[in-house]
């Protein structure tokens, strides 16, 4: 039997979801080291029947709307930030100032009349966010959003490994894959079609292997610290295809434009705070990160205005 070590953590996850929460980081729930990831992780995958899948998802979408119009250099901008606990640990109104966000750097870096609004959401996935778009971003009434979810959307080491042998399993993945590019389509569709450009960030890499979670019998999360899985083979895999999603949009003229962050965990891997776990993105990351979007934000067609410039 693995060693496990368990993390109080049951009242926080008691009424939600574990179909829904995934990895989720929640106030309270602090790691004791940096080895040990400071998300809650859902059960294995049931034998239920699964979620069906999102109308219309598909690897590589066939989009057929007309073009998004180009920006109409309105000013101030309202720039809603849409994601999960690796754009803000915690929940929007509830986190402290645990954690790093590229929103942070950019309040710095850009113009103080911007309005930058952060809706994050730790441990949801990209369902839950469509579901929620209507509540949640749009009353914002934003000219650009950013959507930046996907971590959570693979279930973790349960998700889409076999538990006695941790060989990954190929038609969970591909499943599991289609079904999060479903619902970030779904999304998208709906801010284009009120004329809002998009900006996708990919899903960023752990930090090593991410340990295996299981739920005890009194529904007290439990890691298996000596027992991990290669969660960035699926990752990887998830992130080529964010990259297909955003090139069949850019081809077709949309405003959707991607930012990288696998790219750059991957070209300053091992550098000094890229993490503050084995997740979350660290002070020198977030810096990164935020650079990438000031770059893609560009893209959009407007102007970026930098504090003092």
């Amino acid at each position: 039997m693995h060693s496990v070590k368990a993390l109080s953590c049951r009242n926080i996850l008691l009424g939600i979801p574990a179909a829904a929460v995934i990895l989720s980081l929640m106030a309270g729930c602090a790691s004791p080291n940096r080895n040990t990831p400071t998300f809650l992780p859902s059960a294995t995958l049931t034998n239920s029947t699964p979620t069906p899948r999102p109308p219309m998802s598909t690897r590589t979408p066939t989009i057929t709307r007309s073009a998004t119009p180009t920006a109409t250099r309105k000013w101030p901008l309202t720039i809603v930030f849409y994601g999960d606990s690796l754009l803000k640990i915690g929940e929007v109104g509830r986190q402290g100032k645990s954690g790093f966000s590229l929103v942070d750097d950019l309040r710095i870096k850009l113009d103080p009349a911007y309005h930058l609004i952060l809706e994050n959401y730790g441990g949801r996935g990209a369902k839950w966010a469509f579901e929620n778009l209507e509540r949640t971003v749009l009353p914002h009434s934003p000219d650009t959003v950013t959507l930046w979810w996907g971590f959570n959307d693979l279930l973790g080491c349960p998700g889409f490994f076999d538990r006695s042998t941790n060989v990954l399993i190929p038609e969970k993945l591909d499943w599991l894959i289609e079904r999060h590019v479903g619902y970030l389509r779904n999304q998208i569709d709906v801010l284009l079609e009120k004329h809002i450009p998009v900006l996708l960030i990919t899903a960023s890499p752990v930090d090593g292997w991410l340990p295996w979670t299981h739920f005890d019998e009194n529904n007290a999360l439990v890691w298996e610290l000596d027992y991990r899985c290669d969660y960035n083979l699926g990752l990887e895999r998830q992130v080529e295809a964010e990259r297909l999603l955003a090139e069949a949009y850019r081809s077709a003229g949309e405003s959707v434009h991607l930012v990288d962050a696998w790219n750059l965990f991957e070209q300053h891997r091992g550098e000094v705070d890229m993490y503050v776990d084995i997740m979350h993105p660290g002070p020198a990351a977030a810096d990164l990160i935020a650079e990438e979007w000031l770059r893609a934000f560009a893209q959009t067609g407007e102007i970026v205005r930098r504090r003092g410039a």
